[in-house]
């Protein structure tokens, strides 16, 4: 980069640095002094002058920084306060000409200021050239809007004088390179499009401030203004939401809101092509992620406020219209994005979207039955994208979904045994895939058997006849020594010992005392062949290990 590109902030750091530098040198100077030895120690006039002003230096750094950088806040703020009450005088004598011409000889002096003090105080320049603008554009505000004696009652050539200074100004900080007047820009956009009683004026300016962030961290990698302005546009909607709509029709048949609905998603949109931008070294990495967490999370509070204020029956249309666009998104993410986390956040914030619109459609407890067969499709999307992290949170997502349902029914059996069908079928299916994912360790794996175990059990004792339980727990513990032997795996041979000795505890508790003598007499001979004939495997395999 060379000198000329650099903005006087930026030669103001580097010079402070400077100082700093040469101050901590003299220091250090001044203490390899101080060690030598006394006869060698000769301090002249000149000498102990410059060591004095080295303390003065240090001591008053604070104190200089506070008077340039701190009075000259101080002194611009106090003098836009001064303008605006100036200002408003002559706008309550009835002159709001001559309040006007006043406001932009005001404003006109100060960038005078601001031309001649470039040289001499920099840093002062700098905040009469930022002041000057918020002068400007406060002047131009109240030529309409927020005041009871507005000098134009036209709107919407109101609304074009101030989106004009704006646009001015816009350029001005793309053509300097200043960050923080683009970042003021941005916050006289919102302000007007916030100003503006029309909803379309309103989301339109809205959207053309969001376009033009994102072309500008694209073009110039602007990251910081970029999200400044996505805070700040969530939080413009989230207000407007919230907003007395004075003489609005609130119900939910208005298309106000709808129109809501799509500039909010139109929006998110726009932040999310910047999943698609090339790592650079120009911007942090973790400017991506940010851009596309607070903009899924500003979306989410959007949606619930949307849902609740005015759609609070009629939600099902909004988020399946998310689902689809989000799960299409991150496959086209998967397809191009650069950024391989990308895909998965777009899919998991879909198939969120889904889970709910299940919900609403067929309620609790009879969605579960859905919610619990989306969790398997859930992780085959996810081998697909070889997300780690889908595959994470559909683990205990699954352990959620069980454990709600077990609390809130636990009654219909097809519920009971599609919990452990999926668990077994998506444990199968990571043991097989898990080179795909990356997977180290069997925790995930675990969590699916543990789930099996148990929703196995609980399903048979919902689902059968009390005298069957014992019987088919047994042929489950024989299932699963099978599966140990076949798939050579020691987690399933532990499965069924653990079956064993729930059925030993249920054959004696509770088939010794309510059980039919015929049903006990073949409950007790399963149990003794299966012991049997696992003690003989056990046998033999000890038998086999010490030969060899």
């Amino acid at each position: 980069m060379d000198f000329d590109d650099l903005n006087q902030d930026d030669i103001n750091k580097i010079l402070f640095r400077l100082d700093l530098l040469e101050d901590r040198i003299q220091q250090l100077e001044s203490g390899r002094e101080q060690a030598k030895p006394l006869n060698n120690f000769k301090t002249t006039f000149a000498e102990e002058e410059e060591f004095s002003d080295v303390n003065i230096s240090i001591s008053s750094l604070f104190e200089t920084k506070l008077g340039e950088y701190g009075l000259a806040w101080l002194g611009n703020i106090v003098l836009f306060f001064a303008i605006v009450f100036l200002w408003q005088y002559f706008n309550d004598q009835g002159k709001p000409l001559a309040s006007l011409i006043v406001g932009l000889a005001s404003v006109s002096g100060i960038f005078l200021l601001s031309r001649n003090f470039r040289k001499s105080f920099s840093y002062m320049s700098k905040m009469f050239y930022l002041f000057g603008f918020i002068i400007l554009y406060y002047i131009l505000l109240r030529l309409h809007f927020f005041t009871d004696k507005p000098l134009l009652t036209n709107e919407p050539f109101a609304i074009f004088i101030l989106l004009v200074a704006i646009g001015s100004q816009c350029y001005l900080a793309v053509k300097n390179r200043s960050a923080v007047l683009l970042g003021m820009t941005y916050t006289m956009a919102m302000i007007t499009a916030f100003a503006a009683d029309t909803t379309q004026v309103f989301f339109l300016i809205s959207m053309v401030a969001t376009i033009l962030g994102v072309y500008l961290f694209w073009k110039y990698n602007w990251w910081k203004p970029l999200i400044y302005l996505l805070c700040l546009t969530y939080l413009t909607y989230l207000i407007w939401l919230f907003k007395d709509h004075t003489g609005w029709n609130k119900s939910p048949d208005n298309l106000t809101f709808h129109f809501a609905f799509l500039y909010f998603s139109l929006t998110t949109a726009a932040y999310s092509l910047v999943a698609f931008r090339k790592q650079d070294v120009s911007y942090p990495d973790y400017s991506i992620l940010m851009t596309i967490l607070f903009s899924g999370m500003g979306y989410t509070l959007l949606m619930l406020a949307l849902i609740f204020l005015h759609f609070p029956k009629a939600y099902i249309p909004f988020l399946t219209t998310i689902s689809i666009y989000s799960i299409a998104y991150s496959i086209l993410l998967k397809l191009y994005s650069p950024w391989k986390y990308s895909p998965a956040l777009y899919a998991l914030f879909g198939f969120f979207a889904i889970s709910v619109t299940i919900t609403g459609i067929y309620h609790f407890p009879d969605s579960f039955l859905l919610l619990i067969c989306q969790s398997f499709l859930v992780l085959v999307l996810a081998l697909w994208y070889r997300s780690h992290i889908i595959t994470l949170i559909n683990t205990f997502l699954l352990v959620f979904l069980a454990i709600g349902y077990y609390s809130i029914s636990g009654e219909l059996n097809g519920v009971n045994f599609s919990i452990p069908v999926v668990a077994f079928l998506s444990a199968r299916l990571i043991n097989w895939q898990k080179e795909r994912l990356n997977i180290k360790t069997d925790f995930i794996r675990n969590i699916y058997l543990f789930t099996l175990f148990f929703s196995l059990l609980y399903a048979t004792h919902k689902g059968l006849p009390p005298q069957y339980i014992t019987v088919t727990w047994l042929g489950i513990a024989g299932i699963y020594f099978g599966l140990s032997i076949l798939i050579k795996s020691i987690k399933y041979r532990w499965m069924g010992m653990g079956n064993l000795l729930v059925s030993a505890f249920y054959l004696f508790l509770v088939d010794m005392a309510k059980s039919d003598l015929i049903f006990r007499i073949l409950a007790f001979l399963a149990f003794a062949i299966i012991s049997i004939g696992i003690s003989a495997y056990y046998v033999k395999k000890l038998k086999k290990g010490e030969t060899e």
